[in-house]
């Protein structure tokens, strides 16, 4: 298994979860002495940078997401690369798709968020969401299944490990600092209705800190909403987000796979849903008591959110019972085990 393609994409539309996730993916294999190459079709330019800055190799392909020539290109350049595994990561993957891919002789792998498709010919399902099930996927040879294979990037998966064996920080006291996230992009700008809801709140006493993506379109309207609100500060695309983590108390963010690093940070979280492919993600880990679910982006309502908060920032009991509940759900050893389970299927070891 010495080199493997792995096929995602994003957009101010889509987001940047599913180009973030494979990226973690791709540090993992590459620790294990497997080379990668992400290859994209639509990506924001300064997310291309970002993944190439960490040090992995992006191939953009210049074809329509999905496509019959995608799917050539893709073929092409496995083919060209010696690659045996192709993994895709993106919802117009269809069937057709992975037919063309698996009839080239490669070993196929899929992440998936929602089982939406009428079948599936691939040889592994990587579905790390707490509501994925096994029948979703029949014929499936290999299912990886739920949080214990979310994807986490190396610098959160370091700092769980300098954590582990430290007694976890309480969150019954007083919220202090509070962090707002949507994600890469927040198209329908929830940023500004909770940062309006935040206004309503008044709390004073309140460290707010608004993290915006670099494919966000409304910076400005953001930073005009937070100037008005004390105490808040937005801040610019971070390489690392371990530091945010480990200061607040309490989050406000998209139901993406940001969720999953918060959960294993035991950070209680907020959650508005900006895809359809989140609503169930955020509907299950709210009957399981680890997030409030504050609704759609294009159905926000700053009273509605402020009343909300309040309630969570007014209920220490509850945040810390969402903090505990977060961190069994994620132990940070998720790309672990997807390396591994890749490897298995191979019947090669992976080189050191």
């Amino acid at each position: 298994m010495d080199t493997i393609i792995i096929r995602a994409d994003a957009s101010t539309a889509q987001g940047t979860g599913h180009v973030m996730r494979c990226l973690a993916l791709t540090l993992a294999l590459e620790e294990h002495g497997v080379a990668v190459i992400l290859a994209v079709a639509e990506c924001p330019e300064a997310l291309v940078k970002r993944v190439e800055a960490s040090g992995a190799q992006v191939e953009r392909l210049a074809v329509e997401v999905g496509s019959r020539e995608d799917a050539a290109a893709t073929q092409a350049l496995a083919r060209q690369s010696g690659a045996g595994w192709v993994v895709l990561d993106g919802y117009r993957f269809d069937l057709a798709f992975q037919r063309a891919l698996h009839g080239g002789g490669f070993k196929l792998g899929l992440v998936d968020d929602f089982a939406h498709l009428e079948g599936y010919e691939v040889d592994l399902v990587l579905n790390q969401n707490s509501h994925a099930r096994a029948e979703d996927y029949p014929g499936v040879p290999a299912l990886l299944l739920g949080p214990s294979h979310a994807l986490l990037r190396a610098e959160f998966v370091q700092a769980l490990h300098a954590l582990h064996g430290r007694a976890a920080r309480s969150h019954e006291g007083p919220v202090q600092r509070l962090l707002v996230t949507m994600g890469g992009s927040d198209p329908g700008n929830a940023t500004t209705c909770i940062l309006e809801a935040l206004g309503a709140l008044g709390d004073g006493q309140l460290e707010t800190q608004v993290l915006v993506g670099a494919a966000n379109p409304h910076r400005a309207a953001v930073d005009a909403m937070a100037s008005g609100i004390p105490g808040c500060r937005v801040l610019d695309p971070v390489k690392d987000m371990v530091p945010l983590l480990e200061w607040a108390d309490l989050a406000v963010c998209a139901g993406g796979s940001t969720l999953w690093e918060m959960a294993a940070f035991g950070v209680p979280v907020a959650c508005v849903i900006l895809a359809e492919n989140q609503q169930p993600i955020v509907a299950d880990l709210e009957q399981r008591g680890v997030v409030v679910d504050l609704g759609w982006d294009r159905e926000l309502d700053a009273e509605r959110c402020a009343k909300e908060l309040g309630s969570l920032l007014a209920d220490g009991a509850r945040r810390q019972r969402m903090s505990e509940l977060g961190r069994r759900l994620v132990d940070g050893a998720g790309a672990a085990r997807v390396v591994a389970a890749l490897v298995e299927v191979t019947g090669q070891p992976a080189r050191r």
